[in-house]
């Protein structure tokens, strides 16, 4: 046999067939059924709906591979919907102690989160730590959405511990005075490089706005480093 054929065989048989030795690192794509059917995604990419040109592409790859959430579904991370109180507590608490973390058994502290809630144990340690006292007497309101206001408190004590108090504020934003009720939060959140603002011209912070999936992932990388 031709000498050059050979050579030419051995170098095309590895792109041509992933049987061939190991598993070939040339194709940069796989395919995956999706919820439209059979759809491409990148080597590497966790969730089907979170593509590399996403804007929070890298931190949603984090969040996921520090084991803080599995999605929201099979192989989707659901980036736009809000983010619950009840799923703020248990993303928090995992980032504070650990993937592997396992809160106590809930007692009943909520009157609205029943023992037999999924999330009850996360909540109720939550409580516990002092990072919230909930939404009003006795209750914790589970299913309400975490706005960026709310998400800025959260997040710093969770780091800080719950006696933190931070500087005061300095007008960051516009529609932030100094009179807000969490501006020195939100300001010291935007100076730590934890939250970003929802316009920077004119810098804007929408506080009263719901936190996203994909924003929580973000804030939650950059406060902890990852």
């Amino acid at each position: 046999m031709d000498l050059r054929f050979c050579i030419f065989l051995f170098c095309l048989l590895p792109l041509i067939s992933p049987a061939f030795g190991q598993s070939t690192p040339y194709l940069a794509k796989e395919y995956v059924y999706g919820q439209s059917g059979l759809i491409a995604i990148e080597r590497g990419q966790v969730f089907t709906d979170v593509p590399p040109g996403h804007s929070y592409y890298t931190d949603i790859q984090v969040f996921s591979e520090k084991g803080i959430t599995a999605g929201c579904g099979a192989g989707i991370y659901c980036p736009d919907n809000q983010v619950s109180r009840a799923q703020m507590a248990v993303f928090l608490l995992k980032a504070e102690h650990g993937s592997t973390y396992t809160p106590p058994a809930p007692t009943g502290m909520f009157s609205d989160v029943p023992t037999w809630y999924w999330a009850a144990a996360w909540i109720e340690q939550f409580a516990r730590e002092g990072i919230t006292a909930g939404c009003g007497p006795g209750i914790y309101c589970p299913e309400n959405a975490v706005t960026r206001a709310q998400m800025s408190i959260f997040v710093l004590k969770t780091l800080h511990g719950s006696g933190y108090v931070p500087p005061g504020a300095f007008g960051c934003f516009q529609d932030v005075p100094q009179g807000h009720w969490a501006a020195s939060w939100i300001c010291k959140a935007a100076s730590d490089g934890i939250a970003s603002g929802c316009s920077s011209n004119p810098p804007l912070f929408c506080p009263d706005t719901a936190l996203t999936r994909a924003q929580m992932a973000d804030w939650m990388v950059n406060g902890w480093g990852w």
